[in-house]
């Protein structure tokens, strides 16, 4: 029997950008139905407050590993000697969408109604929109 060959071999640098790509499409899915229901939770609206929280949790989940992902894998694709540079301003970066999340949440759990909560969705959205479109432009568009 193989013994876990498949999680010990390599991507190939295809692979990376194939998958991350797909993930992206999925993220930025996500965030599109977060930032409709952000916008649709009212006063003492419990059924939108429930769909949000479950939203933000499903893009939570899908982020955090997709982010673990591109940790992982993105600077074998960095030129050569450029890898420890790219993994510390990726690690950076992830790191404050990690906490803005991790915020967004507390302030869903603290207001859940209000500009607060509506301002932080939209800040997430753009923060992970504009990672998402520099990795297309600057890694996952070069052969």
């Amino acid at each position: 029997m193989d013994s876990g060959s498949d999680t010990q071999t390599p991507a190939t640098p295809d692979e990376i950008r194939s998958r991350i790509r797909s993930e992206h499409a999925q993220i930025s899915a996500l965030l599109a139905r977060v930032e409709a229901l952000s916008e649709r939770v009212g006063d003492d609206d419990a059924k939108s407050i429930v769909a949000l929280r479950e939203e933000l949790q499903a893009l939570g989940e899908i982020l955090l590993e997709h982010l673990h992902y591109e940790e992982y894998q993105l600077p074998s694709l960095a030129e050569e000697g450029k890898a420890d540079a790219m993994r510390e301003g990726m690690h950076r970066e992830h790191e404050a969408q990690r906490e803005l999340f991790d915020r967004i949440i507390r302030d869903l759990d603290e207001t859940a109604v209000g500009k607060k909560l509506v301002i932080g969705v939209r800040e997430l959205a753009r923060a992970i929109r504009d990672d998402m479109e520099h990795e297309e432009r600057e890694l996952l568009s070069k052969p």
